[in-house]
């Protein structure tokens, strides 16, 4: 009879939770079609205060929502998004496509946002309440501050100060190229490094692969160059607002995960796999990379822990499913206690390495998320792992092997099976097989 009760009392939460939240998504999708209107230049200016009263309504829903929303509203969002991303990491890059997850994002916030606020009123653990929160505010930022964003391209040349992208859009600074030249290793034409000198406003500036320059707010990196007499240059200008707030969702999501890290390996069994895992699979990615030729895009702080994280957690989650399925069997229930720290370590240290690859990406082109196929499967990925921790392991064993059997296969599609797909051809993590 009680557990009827706590099913209705569930449905009617969840039911209750969607209502409560339906006009915020409806509003919040509407406003992102804003973006794709052919009145774009006039209706931008509308963008900023539309932003601040889209996300104050979400905040003060946030805030006044009565109850703490039900576990399975947060699974059928996940999963939903999960799904969302891998439909994306198959297809063609389309801004269009995106903005189909604008409800998801939202509902996303949304659910982060009262999770939060109810982990630090229950005094939650720490790695609760720094990872959604974190997540909140990442989403958010990323969400309200993307039609401000402005992304153009600069032609640039020796001798001549311009200030028009492209586009004819006017830049408070003007840029001229003072050179450009390219660095190869010694005794190859392999190039190491692509530089270029420039003058923003009379100052000297110096880019290169990963180094952009800043000025005023914005970053100018350099994205070709002529490279027959290296008159001229292509400049990549990027202004975001949205980077302070998703560079501070992304350390409060780094925090938690350490701390979730922490948690995990409590279990005696977990440190001696992972420091086997560690050192195998660092052996194997290391010897496997070309450091003395490698290219300018991978001459970068982040590459080595952005590799390497990914395979510690790749390896980790394929341990954690064998021990999963091998506690199905009755006699060998046990391994289930081995299963779990690591699918959650596995998922801490994937969240770890979006955002040392989002760093990395930032840095590097000036995008930190910029819809790339294998980008959107490693989030499907990920957010099939929360599946799996959301789930209440002791009534739903099963239902734990599935997410986790989803999250690997998910996995494999990230790590090698979406170089098959059509979307792969636009990618920018296979330029090495081209």
């Amino acid at each position: 009879m009680s557990q009827k009760i706590s099913n209705a009392y569930q449905k009617h939460t969840a039911a209750s939770s969607c209502a409560y939240l339906f006009p915020v998504i409806l509003l919040g999708y509407f406003f992102r079609l804003l973006n794709f209107v052919e009145m774009r230049a006039e209706l931008q200016l509308f963008s900023f205060p539309l932003s601040l009263v889209l996300a104050a309504a979400l905040a003060v829903c946030i805030f006044i929502y009565p109850k703490k929303h039900p576990r399975i509203l947060s699974i059928a969002v996940l999963a939903l998004m999960a799904a969302g991303f891998a439909v994306l990491g198959c297809l063609r890059a389309v801004p269009t496509h995106r903005y189909l997850l604008a409800p998801l994002v939202l509902a996303a916030i949304f659910l982060c946002g009262v999770a939060a606020r109810d982990g630090i009123r229950e005094r939650r653990s720490i790695s609760f309440i720094l990872s959604h929160l974190g997540l909140c505010i990442l989403l958010s930022f990323s969400f309200f501050s993307a039609p401000d964003r402005i992304d153009t391209a600069l032609t640039i040349e020796k001798g001549k100060a311009v200030h028009l992208t492209e586009e004819s859009m006017p830049l408070p600074f003007e840029t001229a190229l003072v050179e450009v030249h390219t660095e190869y290793y010694e005794g190859t034409d392999i190039a190491k490094q692509y530089k270029c000198t420039i003058l923003t406003d009379s100052v000297t500036r110096h880019i290169s692969v990963n180094h952009p320059a800043i000025h005023k707010g914005w970053l100018l990196y350099l994205s070709d160059f002529d490279r027959e007499d290296g008159s001229r240059a292509l400049l990549r200008v990027v202004r975001d607002p949205s980077i302070p707030g998703v560079l501070l969702g992304m350390i409060l999501l780094l925090a938690g995960a350490a701390a979730g890290l922490k948690r995990s390996w409590k279990s005696r069994l977990t440190w001696p796999a992972l420091i086997v895992l560690a050192i195998l699979f660092t052996a194997i990615s290391v010897s496997r990379i070309r450091f003395a030729t490698l290219p300018p895009a991978l001459r970068s702080f982040w590459f080595a822990p952005h590799l390497i994280v990914y395979m510690i957690a790749y390896s980790a989650m394929a341990l954690s499913l064998v021990c999963m399925l091998l506690s199905l069997i009755p006699r060998l229930v046990r391994a289930r206690d081995l299963a779990v720290p690591l699918m959650e370590t596995s998922s801490a240290l994937i969240l770890m390495g979006i955002v040392f690859g989002s760093i990395w990406a930032q840095l590097s082109w000036g995008d930190y998320w910029a819809w790339d196929a294998k980008e959107c499967w490693a989030a499907a990925t990920y957010l099939l792992t929360l599946c799996a921790i959301h789930l209440p392991r002791k009534r739903s064993i099963a239902a734990y092997a599935v997410a986790l059997l989803l999250s690997f296969a998910a996995m494999q599609m990230t790590w090698y099976g979406v170089n098959y797909l059509p979307s792969a051809q636009d990618s920018m993590h296979t330029y090495n097989n081209r």
